[in-house]
């Protein structure tokens, strides 16, 4: 029997320059994406140029930068096909001069954090008390290369990501308690909301925790600013305490923070400066809750400016041109809209105070609305730079209104609860000036009824040197001895008068 083999010698002739095309295609591509500019050497000199962009050019050297995404056969398009690219790196960078991280008004821990897109404990070698010239400070960090004229360009830092510190043994033990115990009443009762569950095992919580002779700080909602200052305060192992064990209770807000205190469960509390003299003289948002004479403050930690925003398109040019315009408050606080009304007073802004002209809004909804044009401003009180504010700029441009001189010297006159302060060039995205505005504290505040040896542990642990960007927190940063007594009103608690009046030594 004869068989024909013409037909496979046919398709072995027409296969072969098709398998052979897509070879070669297959090994361009997998080239291509293994050789993706930039080096390191064009990584190191875009780094230092980008990094004089917010600080002042010459103080930070980059000695050598790294990219740590080199690996073999990543199934990803080419340069050509795409329009963006991250890039991770890992860099050294040496300071030329003695420079604080630590100062409220120029470029601080937080910015240099979130210009490289690092994690918090992505930053080591910044030191609590200010750097010394020489020192060099070892980031990791993600940048976003885009395509240009020249080819690839940095042109911002990769979207942030919270994360939260995990927590000790005790606290742990709490969190799994609070679950199981939850998820018991559940089995056996009428399932009631979570928030009720939530709150009588927090207080169990603090509760169980002062009766053992452990020091309860209230800070604020669970990953946010405040409860991560205090998360870091709590985890910090680096120095030995001679006091007792300080335990960290997330509250919703200032309200919930200020009844801890008045049952005396809650040593101290975070909230702003503003909401803490209200509260102690019984007005505004606190009328009904009556006065609360008895409440001290311990020390002011960081500032937290008001962001006056528009888009970079609008034709608003300054905060008085607000009047008939849709207002967006970010309620960042129980004091959010006070605050905002205070600041539209203050440049003679009626009509947009008036009931359903300002809408009170979380931070992402608001900005939203600005991009969508639903809004023509958003008014929000948080510390700079913010890292959502930041993120959001990076894709959506926006415009940072300053202050008039005459407002801010209106809002600061007398026994006032907001300072001036100037938010430095490039904290966000555009903004091409320092921005002249007013900050509230973020004040660490106890009561006359905490003893002082209670009240002077707090603030040991708070001013202890602790390596805050280690633990997660950047602000931490900004915790200072020199600044603990700036924007304060309120009384303050005979130990923190005590603590700060002479040199501070930490143990």
């Amino acid at each position: 029997m004869i068989f024909s083999t013409a037909p496979a010698d046919n398709f072995s002739v027409r296969a072969f320059p098709t398998l052979h095309l897509l070879l070669i295609t297959c090994t361009i591509l997998v080239l291509s994406a293994c050789g993706r500019a930039p080096d390191d050497a064009a990584l190191k000199t875009d780094l230092a140029a980008y990094v004089d962009g917010i600080y002042a050019p010459g103080l930070i050297d980059v000695v050598q930068a790294k990219r740590l995404d080199h690996r073999l056969f990543q199934w990803r398009l080419p340069d050509f096909a795409r329009d963006r690219r991250e890039v991770a790196f890992a860099a050294d960078l040496k300071l030329t001069r003695d420079y604080d991280f630590g100062a409220w008004e120029q470029p601080n821990a937080a910015a240099l954090m979130l210009l490289l897109g690092a994690k918090p404990e992505g930053l080591a070698g910044l030191k609590s008390g200010g750097n010394k010239a020489g020192d060099v400070i070892h980031a990791a960090g993600t940048v976003i290369y885009t395509p240009s004229d020249r080819g690839w360009r940095l042109a911002a830092a990769a979207p942030s990501a919270r994360t939260e510190t995990h927590m000790q043994s005790r606290q742990s033990a709490l969190l799994a308690w609070r679950k199981v115990t939850a998820a018991t009443l559940r089995s056996f009762f009428v399932t009631p909301p979570d928030e009720e569950i939530s709150d009588v095992l927090k207080l169990g919580a603090a509760r169980l925790g002062r009766r053992d002779g452990h020091l309860v700080v209230a800070s604020g909602p669970r990953g946010q600013d405040y409860w991560s200052v205090t998360d870091a305060i709590t985890h910090d192992g680096a120095a030995e305490q001679p006091s007792a064990a300080l335990l960290n209770i997330d509250v919703r807000d200032s309200r919930e923070a200020l009844t801890l205190l008045r049952d005396g469960v809650a040593t101290a509390a975070l909230m702003r400066g503003d909401e803490a003299a209200l509260a102690a003289q019984g007005q505004g948002i606190f009328t009904r809750d009556g006065t609360f004479p008895d409440l001290r403050a311990l020390a002011a930690l960081f500032p937290e400016p008001i962001h006056v925003i528009v888009k970079a398109s609008s034709q608003i040019a300054s905060v008085a041109e607000l009047d008939g315009r849709r207002v967006a408050v970010v309620a960042s606080g129980v004091a959010a809209r006070s605050e905002a009304e205070d600041i539209l007073r203050a440049h003679r802004v009626t009509s947009a105070i008036a009931a359903g002209a300002l809408a009170e809004v979380p931070l992402a909804t608001a900005l939203d609305a600005l991009a969508r044009g639903e809004r023509d401003a958003v008014i929000l009180t948080a510390a700079a730079p913010a890292a959502a504010l930041r993120d959001f700029a990076s894709a959506t441009p926006l415009r940072f209104l300053a202050l008039d001189a005459d407002a801010v010297a209106l809002l600061t006159t007398g026994n006032s609860n907001y300072i001036a302060v100037t938010v430095p060039s490039a904290a966000y995205p555009g903004q091409e000036r320092p921005l002249a505005t007013v900050a509230v504290a973020a004040l660490l505040v106890s009561t006359a009824s905490v003893s002082s040896a209670d009240a002077e542990a707090v603030l040991r642990r708070t001013f202890a040197g602790t390596d805050y960007m280690r633990l997660g927190s950047p602000l931490g940063a900004l915790l200072k001895p020199a600044t603990a007594r700036r924007g304060i009103t309120l009384a303050l608690h005979p130990a923190a008068e005590a603590f700060f009046a002479g040199p501070f030594v930490p143990k």
